[in-house]
């Protein structure tokens, strides 16, 4: 993986970022009880996979439905000092 300085910081990020607007399961708020198992086991496969092959800088936004939430759910699962949120 290709790595670039983060603007005036030392902070070494990926060109590559692993988008979180694609991982919601739906653009309105839902309750975590309502994201299906088989979404929330997707998005965990999908950031594993990411930081195996080097991207380690996850986004998202309020604006991008469940996909705080469910990533949020995830994250401790993965080590934090690895990834850039």
């Amino acid at each position: 993986m290709l790595y670039r300085r983060f603007g005036r910081t030392e902070l070494q990020i990926p060109v590559f970022c692993c988008g979180g607007m694609r991982c919601q399961f739906k653009w309105q708020d839902v309750t975590p009880e309502k994201i299906p198992q088989d979404n929330q086991e997707n998005l965990e496969a999908v950031i594993s996979r990411a930081l195996e092959i080097g991207i380690t800088h996850i986004e998202t936004a309020r604006g991008y439905g469940t996909s705080e939430m469910q990533l949020g759910k995830i994250m401790p699962q993965f080590p934090r000092e690895k990834l850039i949120v």
